[in-house]
């Protein structure tokens, strides 16, 4: 079975987070398993990969992370605010 190290070569140049879940409802509506899923699937995700990634990045000497966000973070959306939140990279 090959390693994530050695199926890169021990380097990686790039990783993208664009992970990202949303629960449509009006926001007076979530409750708190709701505002789990949304900062575990779209913020602690992306956290933890690129940790994990970070000493093949280091090791390409150029090493890039992007982060994709949700135009919610700028524009009101009355059913996803907790993805908004969560997705305001």
């Amino acid at each position: 079975m090959q390693t994530v190290s050695s199926l890169f070569d021990c380097k990686l140049n790039i990783l993208v987070n664009n992970v990202g879940g949303i629960r449509t409802k009006p926001t007076i509506e979530y409750v708190a398993d709701d505002f789990s899923f949304h900062i575990s699937t779209n913020l602690e995700s992306a956290y933890h990969l690129s940790q994990l990634s970070h000493p093949l990045l280091k090791a390409s000497g150029f090493g890039s992370i992007i982060f994709i966000s949700s135009i919610g973070g700028v524009v009101s959306m009355a059913c996803g605010s907790l993805c908004s939140l969560a997705k305001c990279n």
